[in-house]
């Protein structure tokens, strides 16, 4: 078997290897498209339900969340320096 037979051959094996990888992967992406529209199908996604809001009043903040906010930068400045 001469060099330029190896080479063909190499050549051959290779472009094989390569399109036989391509339609495998070609086939997923169609085969996980496929099921994700069944899947919407069967059953639609949820949309977010609002959260009942637990602070005091309209335009109020819960003064300790605001001391807790306060400690943690004040912890963070001190940390930096």
């Amino acid at each position: 078997m001469s060099a330029i037979d190896q080479l063909m051959t190499g050549l051959e094996l290779t472009l094989t290897g390569m399109a036989t990888v391509f339609v495998l992967l070609s086939c997923m992406v169609l085969v996980i498209q496929w099921m994700s529209k069944l899947a919407n199908r069967l059953r639609p996604p949820q949309r977010p339900q609002a959260l009942n809001s637990s602070n005091p009043g309209d335009g109020e903040l819960d003064p300790t969340l605001i001391s807790a906010i306060g400690a943690a930068v004040h912890r963070y400045r001190n940390e930096r320096h």
